[in-house]
């Protein structure tokens, strides 16, 4: 077999094993074809009662030509749906259509089935119930198997009350009990209670089957909810995680602490190291302020390079105080550690000292998604927004910038140096800020709820 071939039967067998993924169309096809097989069955096994008179005597003789008429068109009606899901499936693969047809077909199955069967005397149609059922809830809409549920748990209960009040025969396909002397009859378990046995087998291992992909899809499922939660705030995962979508179906203003930070002369030292060396650093630094930022339960909005933007507030808020405390004791957390990770990489052979600044503002901001309808970005936008990126690139190298509107929120209990007045860009009035120095004795944040 050649390497492309090899890979072509590999696609084939991911995708057969992926059944929940199939389209609507290509669902109903093989659900289509899992009843077609075993109508074909008893079609097959109609056709040799016929043919040998002597075999199963305790088959109602008279019946077998009307049975097998229905089983003809049953047989028919399940190759003709099938031959409209391949017609139709590429242009129109989850058309809903088909979905109500096979339920259709799969209660007039299954009920006429258990008729002809005896819907107490056999376990055909508990187990093709069952089967059908929670295949179709697991594959299917909740709106066509909910109504096929109620179809065939209906009609079966129409059909047990007309047999019990004698209108219609109840297990027209048997004339007398298979038993002799209270022995069952050999030719029954070689005919037909052999043909519902294997079908009850293989109706279980199909529901296993299912259920197994379901379970499998779940794992998948939390996989991938596990790695998208690495690209977007852990805050904002957990909620669309939890169904609580309202946070990114529209956009508010809302009072945050914005803060930003970035590594001073990073460019330079980019262009004297090697990229490997310089990733490597780069991703440490980045995982080691990311940790911090969420012991802190900061909503951390995005890395441009070195850069961080984290804000306090959104999409879980608790007080304007508690945010700006708890993003100034982040920020001196972080060049705390800062200052060991830049001995260690000094060790490691980088000149240059790495050292962060970091800009922190409180103020009005528009939160939510920004963006395209196939690509958007939960973030803050607005003038604040924009003077915490201003104070972060006023800052001294290892300090703390924090403008005035952060300081009165936290001047109790943490020290900060006065720094006047700066202008900055697109503020018709001086800014005050203020240089934080070090936390006051018995400060603590309060958890974000």
């Amino acid at each position: 077999m050649s390497e492309s071939s090899a890979i072509d039967a590999r696609r084939w067998v991911s995708r057969l094993s992926a059944v929940l993924e199939w389209s609507a169309v290509d669902k109903s096809a093989l659900g289509a074809l899992v009843f077609l097989s075993f109508t074909t069955l008893y079609w097959l096994l109609n056709i040799y009662l016929l043919t040998h008179p002597n075999v199963a005597p305790y088959v109602d003789r008279d019946f077998l030509p009307s049975g097998f008429r229905v089983q003809t068109v049953l047989l028919f009606s399940w190759i003709v749906f099938i031959v409209a899901c391949l017609v139709v499936r590429r242009r129109q693969p989850h058309t809903q259509v088909l979905v109500y047809t096979l339920m259709a077909l799969c209660t007039v199955e299954v009920l006429y089935g258990s008729y002809i069967f005896g819907f107490v005397t056999s376990p055909f149609f508990g187990v093709a119930t069952l089967a059908s059922i929670a295949t179709g809830y697991v594959w299917f809409p909740r709106r066509p198997m909910t109504i096929t549920a109620i179809a065939i748990c209906g009609g079966a209960a129409v059909l047990v009350v007309a047999e019990a009040l004698g209108l219609i025969p109840a297990a027209p396909l048997f004339s007398h009990v298979p038993l002799r002397d209270g022995v069952l009859a050999p030719s029954y378990l070689i005919t037909l209670g052999g043909v519902v046995l294997i079908m009850v087998l293989l109706l279980v291992l199909w529901v296993g089957f299912v259920v197994s992909e379901f379970h499998e899809r779940g794992a998948r499922l939390a996989e991938a909810n596990d790695i998208i939660s690495r690209y977007v705030a852990s805050q904002l995962a957990a909620q669309i995680h939890s169904g609580d979508y309202g946070v990114i179906d529209h956009r508010e203003r809302r009072k945050l602490t914005l803060f930003f930070s970035d590594i001073e002369g990073f460019a330079e030292t980019a262009d004297l190291a090697e990229p490997e060396d310089l990733a490597a650093v780069l991703n440490e630094y980045l995982v080691e302020m990311t940790e911090i930022g969420k012991r802190y339960e900061a909503t951390i909005d995005k890395f441009v390079g070195d850069a961080i933007m984290i804000f306090f507030g959104a999409p879980e808020a608790t007080t304007d105080h508690d945010h700006a405390l708890r993003a100034v004791q982040m920020a001196l957390e972080m060049q705390e550690r800062m200052e060991f990770l830049g001995a260690k990489w000094q060790r490691e052979g980088f000149e240059r000292p790495f050292r962060i600044r970091i800009g922190i503002n409180t103020g009005h901001a528009h939160i939510g998604n920004f963006g395209s309808s196939e690509r958007l970005d939960y973030t803050a936008i607005g003038r604040h927004v924009n003077l915490a990126a201003r104070l972060q690139g006023q800052c001294a190298p290892g300090k703390v910038l924090i403008s005035h509107s952060s300081w009165v929120l936290i001047q109790d209990e943490v020290a900060c140096a006065s720094k006047g007045a700066i202008e900055v860009k697109g503020f018709h009035q001086a800014i005050k800020v203020y240089e934080v120095d070090h936390l006051l004795a018995a400060t603590e944040a309060t958890p974000a709820r």
